[in-house]
């Protein structure tokens, strides 16, 4: 492969990924919700790995002890003590 073919690989390559939409293109100008927001801290908080941590995949979250999330997490963190809203 020569020089001038493998940049119009690399073009055609980027030009293909930036097709795709681009995860935060839609909050752009908007605040992101407080909702989010928190979650988002509470996911990536060390100590609550064992009560919830994000997926293998790193794409979503799994929360590994409702109970212990509901009575410790959620009332620290929202208006609310229920698994079942959280989850909506």
């Amino acid at each position: 492969m020569n020089l001038s073919s493998s940049s119009s690989q690399l073009t055609a390559n980027f030009d293909k990924l930036n097709s795709f939409p681009h995860p935060l293109e839609c909050l752009q100008g908007n605040p992101v919700p407080a909702f989010l927001s928190k979650t988002f801290d509470l996911v990536n908080d060390p100590s609550l790995d064992l009560i919830m941590s994000w997926g293998s995949s790193t794409v979503s979250f799994v929360v590994w002890n409702p109970t212990l999330f509901a009575r410790h997490v959620l009332p620290k963190n929202f208006k609310h003590n229920n698994f079942s809203s959280f989850v909506r």
